[in-house]
């Protein structure tokens, strides 16, 4: 099987981890959820596979509409993608609803808290930058891209969790295991 194929088999799988949990509704936010992964040394957004549409919440599940398939997204690409720039083998993220009590429980030796406040405004007034500056700056702070980004929102932006990782079925896991921080 060629990587290309590898990828989308493994991120669908991901997904189906995912969208198996019961609970796993509780986790998509607003603006509902990306879920990319990259082929080794992506640099473009079409080297990254996602759920075109993304995942979204009907009847408290999570469902989607097509499978897999490359450029399906750029903001979890530009993640994924700049994630990778630092460690290569960061190739799979996530996008998830904002809870204080989630963010509260994640390690802090591995997370990076990210105030869109911080970001100048020439990098601001610049179109799908911000998600680059984010890891960007998530780097700087660790010397490595941490498990778990937290971007705190602005004006008429969601508040989300990032998880990062190496593989998606790693960040499907790392994901519903945030449930436990949630009252059931």
């Amino acid at each position: 099987m060629d990587e290309r194929a590898e990828v989308l088999k493994r991120l669908k799988e991901a997904v189906d981890i995912f969208t198996n949990n019961e609970r796993s509704y509780l986790l998509i936010p607003e603006i509902r959820t990306n879920f990319g992964y990259a082929l080794r040394g992506a640099k473009t957004t079409e080297d990254v596979a996602a759920i075109p549409g993304r995942l979204t919440v009907a009847f408290n599940r999570v469902i989607y509409c097509l499978p897999p398939a490359f450029g399906a997204s750029d903001h979890i690409a530009r993640v994924i993608i700049t994630a990778m720039k630092h460690e290569e083998e960061k190739r799979s993220a996530i996008n998830l609803k904002y809870y204080e009590e989630i963010v509260r429980n994640l390690p802090q030796d591995d997370t990076y808290i990210f105030d869109r406040k911080q970001e100048p405004e020439e990098s601001r007034k610049m179109e799908h930058h911000t998600m680059n500056f984010m890891v960007e700056m998530a780097y700087k702070k660790f010397g490595k891209i941490p498990q778990y980004i937290v971007d705190l929102g602005d004006l008429g932006k969601e508040p989300t969790i990032y998880v990062i990782d190496k593989d998606p079925v790693i960040v499907a896991e790392k994901s519903l295991k945030l449930l436990n921080f949630l009252s059931p």
